[in-house]
């Protein structure tokens, strides 16, 4: 299946991690071969998609020690042999501390292309991730920030609880994203399925840009993986359940939504990078 004239597929991955990195893998080659057969040439897979996210903080470090390589290899075998980009949920210990980073790898059909440590971290609704993970660090320069180029269209990254900080995703835009990429495990609980996708719309409004959400489903996280556009209108959705959301990306879309609605081009105040702030969870 080819995707429309102009226009560049993206698609989500759903599923929930569990404690085997060889099963997870395997899982996620399922998917991202369905998606890939779907003309998709980015899939977004979910936070921690190496490794349960709700491992006990010491199990978690251990696989962060043990498996990470694994599963970096793993991943880059995937892209390349379905020929598409991946947008992947890992582990990575660190020396300095017992705490491992929550990354993001970026991987392309030839390789690496890039990585980003969470710098949010869900020190929020009486869990604490600063526990378990260690945030990544805050530059002047905000060379933390990732984009990567995938065939013609910009994407920022995003991790999980970085999506309530809309000055986070701003400065991505800032700097060339189109399409801004949300890996998460949306912890359930009271209205955050609401939260999920009021900010995933509220991100794409403001910026006009396309964001793609990754989450894993229920029971610990809400699922609900999922395209929107620039204008804030919900393009495709998953349930509950493991699966695949795919979308259409349309540059002559994005243009045309900035040039009827430039707040991009109108806004009075810039975003200023605060390195000097203190990193959630330090």
């Amino acid at each position: 299946m080819a995707s429309p004239p102009g226009t560049t597929t993206v698609a989500a991955a759903q599923f929930a991690a569990g404690r085997d990195v060889t099963e997870n893998l395997d899982r996620i080659d399922a998917l991202v071969g369905r998606a890939a057969a779907s003309a998709a040439r980015l899939v977004a897979l979910p936070e921690a998609s190496m490794y349960a996210w709700d491992a006990p903080a010491d199990e978690l470090a251990a696989a962060a020690r043990a498996s990470a390589a694994d599963f970096t290899a793993g991943i880059e075998e995937i892209a390349r042999r379905h020929a598409v980009m991946l947008v992947a949920g890992a582990f990575a210990a660190d020396d300095d501390d017992p705490r491992p980073y929550n990354r993001l790898l970026v991987v392309g059909p030839d390789g690496p292309r890039a990585s980003y440590d969470k710098v949010h971290l869900y020190d929020a609704f009486d869990y604490r991730e600063s526990d378990r993970v260690r945030p990544g660090p805050v530059h002047a320069d905000g060379s933390e920030l990732v984009t990567v180029d995938v065939g013609g269209v910009t994407m920022g990254l995003l991790n999980c609880y970085d999506l309530r900080f809309p000055e986070q995703a701003r400065a991505l835009v800032e700097r060339g994203a189109d399409l801004l990429v949300v890996s998460s495990a949306w912890v359930n609980g009271p209205r955050k399925e609401l939260h999920w996708e009021l900010l995933l719309r509220a991100r794409a409004v403001e910026n006009t840009c396309y964001v793609l959400a990754a989450s894993q489903p229920p029971p610990t996280s809400t699922g609900l993986s999922m395209a929107v556009d620039p204008m804030g209108l919900v393009m495709a959705t998953c349930t509950e359940d493991e699966g695949i959301v795919s979308a259409d990306l349309s540059p002559q879309r994005l243009h045309e939504v900035r040039r009827i609605v430039p707040c991009l081009a109108n806004r009075r105040y810039p975003v200023q990078h605060a390195a000097s702030a203190t990193a959630s969870g330090q």
